[in-house]
């Protein structure tokens, strides 16, 4: 059943999740088409049994039997095991068996209209205070981090919509939002939760294959709906880590002018995931933190230059 919705355009799962839940996709599509072909199959029958030629007065009695009856009874004791031998057991691992945050990837994702905001905690693994209070589009703090907070310095914050992770790992993501109700949905990774404002919901999974894919909003959030769409991009290990860390030094930088190689490097990084093409992506990820590295250091130098012409 599952190669036959395959064929049918239902995507591939990439994560170590997506074989349960599989599971009970084919499971459910495997009971809707026995209901299907029966009572298509009763419905055509009555409609011959009981056509106008065969029984030209209408009889008060009708039929006698109770087959229909004991399929009904059938069809919901099949209901009854799908949810509590399948989808049951599936939703109570995805609920309960989080993994321990220590181990796992945390990452935070900020929903609003009509975009994505990612969160990274930084070197020091301590996400920094957010406060609604300091939200301004206008600076381009849209999750409202307190920048004067010590823990939030090496938060990494990259452009909206696009969410790295690392492959064989487990993700842990902080789900909320800072509007309305919000659905976030990556289909591959067979992740699906809402976001509710006021509230912060965790979900997790574990990315098996390096490559990008569209993250969807899977509730209707606004007029502008269609735009909410953003990219999860899976790299290496050690690609993720030299991405990560090339996002910090650019961050800590703030001058395109001196970045403006690496970020370019960044930009084929991605589009080599988009390829399916994670050694090249991880090659020219590598590449990119060397040439932010020399960009830190000229900057440094350049700083160093300034205050000499100042002290002359």
């Amino acid at each position: 059943m599952l190669e036959l919705l395959r064929k049918s355009g239902f995507t591939e799962g990439y994560s170590a999740q997506s074989a349960a839940i599989d599971s009970v996709m084919s499971w459910v599509h495997i009971l809707m088409l026995v209901l299907y072909v029966g009572w298509g199959a009763f419905f055509i029958y009555t409609l011959i049994r009981f056509r106008q030629k065969k029984s030209p007065k209408a009889d008060p009695v009708g039929v006698t039997n109770h087959y229909s009856t004991y399929s009904e009874a059938a069809v919901a004791v099949l209901e009854i095991v799908l949810l509590v031998a399948f989808s049951f057991p599936v939703w109570a691992n995805r609920v309960e068996n989080i993994p321990d945050r220590a181990d796992a990837e945390v990452i935070r994702v900020i929903a609003q209209q009509f975009k994505w905001n990612i969160h990274y905690s930084g070197e020091d693994g301590v996400f920094g205070r957010t406060d609604p209070g300091e939200i301004n589009d206008l600076a381009l703090n849209f999750i409202g981090l307190d920048e004067t907070d010590v823990a939030a310095q090496d938060d990494i914050i990259p452009t909206q919509g696009h969410l790295h992770l690392p492959v064989d790992r487990d993700i842990i993501i902080d789900l909320t939002t800072r509007d309305v109700i919000h659905s976030f949905a990556i289909p591959v990774m067979r992740v699906k939760q809402d976001a509710i404002p006021g509230i912060r919901i965790p979900t997790w999974f574990t990315p098996t294959k390096t490559g990008s894919w569209e993250i969807a909003c899977a509730q209707l959030c606004g007029n502008s709906h269609y735009e909410m769409k953003g990219y999860v991009h899976v790299h290496t290990q050690e690609g993720y880590a030299a991405y990560m860390k090339t996002l910090a030094i650019i961050q800590e930088v703030d001058d395109y002018d001196y970045t403006y190689e690496a970020e370019e490097s960044l930009k084929k990084a991605l589009d080599a995931l988009k390829a399916d093409d994670a050694s090249k992506a991880e090659e020219l990820t590598l590449q990119a933190l060397s040439q932010a590295e020399d960009a830190q250091a000229e900057q440094e130098v350049a700083g160093d230059e300034d205050e000499e012409w100042e002290d002359w």
